[in-house]
């Protein structure tokens, strides 16, 4: 596991906390930042875990700085929850027209929903979103980390099916954010493709992970960040995933691993950017569809003047007769 480490979420922490407090923004985009407060804006967001809150209030980031992520954290939501109807509209008026022009794509065509420019992200943060705080370095690398997910040894960030499907096949490749041929080109892929279009719209914006995805994710984290030497926050808190109830530590109430337990968690922060990256496809589709629907309904014959245009040259024979 030598190949694991330089992604982690202890490396997040790190590298945050180099280019605010050192820098005062990131070097890859010149994001810049504020200032403000961490408890309210917590409560304020419903997909953060149990686990996940606690490990926040043992951060090692200035107060301030870590009050400036929460506040913008909660903003993030905010922004994209507003959006969600548009696309609970498309499903309720269009659904069954565009699960079906969707499976009659050839992979080909399907394929060109799928790319989106490296840049386009940052650009979206930083005009869309405006974000001017420390959040936006804390965006920087986790987009790093998402580009290199497969190397951290993470899995299951997302809470579906189709969100973990969208995990396992995103990636990053000559430039831009796109997917693997699985996605588009087999019936599973265009299952969870149409499902995600679904969530995008529903209930929730970053459903709940079940019990049994989030132990499944803790025991990766631990398996990984127990194995890294120079980890620190990770490594002395797990020496086995196996003999959890041996290992130091306090209120142990559960039999997932408390994985990292003075390393804080970025599991959300990468949900939210991955479904940037899912709605720009699916705008893409959206846009598509549109196109083909407008066309469609242009081609279609009015019956109504049809009977009216053939009537018209009997009327002067008629005349002539008598």
């Amino acid at each position: 596991m030598a190949m694991f480490g330089r992604f982690l979420d202890s490396w997040v922490v790190d590298r945050v906390m180099f280019e605010y407090v050192n820098q005062g923004g990131c070097n890859c985009c010149g994001f810049t930042h504020g200032g403000m407060d961490m408890q309210d804006f917590m409560a304020m967001c419903s997909d953060v875990e149990t686990d996940d809150g606690k490990k926040e209030v043992r951060s090692i980031w200035p107060p301030a700085m870590i009050n400036e992520v929460w506040q913008d954290r909660v903003k993030f939501r905010r922004l994209l929850k507003d959006t969600m109807p548009k696309y609970r509209e498309l499903n309720e008026k269009f659904g069954p027209d565009f699960v079906q022009w969707w499976l009659g794509l050839t992979p080909k065509e399907r394929r060109r929903c799928f790319m989106m420019p490296k840049q386009e992200v940052n650009v979206q943060f930083n005009t869309t979103f405006d974000f001017k705080t420390a959040y936006q370095v804390v965006l920087c690398s986790v987009l790093e980390q998402v580009a290199q997910f497969e190397a951290t040894g993470y899995v299951a960030d997302g809470a579906t099916e189709c969100e973990i499907y969208l995990e396992e096949h995103l990636k990053l490749e000559r430039g831009a954010w796109t997917v693997s041929p699985e996605y588009y080109e087999t019936d599973e892929g265009c299952d969870n493709f149409l499902g995600m279009c679904l969530q995008l719209g529903g209930d929730h914006l970053l459903p709940k992970r079940p019990n049994e995805l989030r132990k499944e994710a803790a025991r990766a984290k631990a398996a990984v960040e127990d194995d890294v030497d120079d980890l620190g926050a990770g490594a002395a808190d797990q020496k086995n995933v196996d003999d959890e109830e041996e290992e130091e530590g306090e209120g142990a109430d559960t039999d997932a691993p408390q994985a990292g337990k003075g390393t804080q968690s970025f599991q959300s922060d990468r949900r939210l950017v991955r479904m940037i990256m899912f709605r720009y496809f699916a705008d893409m589709a959206w846009a598509r569809f549109k196109r083909f629907h407008a066309t469609a309904a242009e081609q279609q014959p009015q019956p109504d003047k049809q009977p009216e245009a053939a009537s018209k040259p009997s009327a002067p024979a008629n005349d002539k007769e008598p």
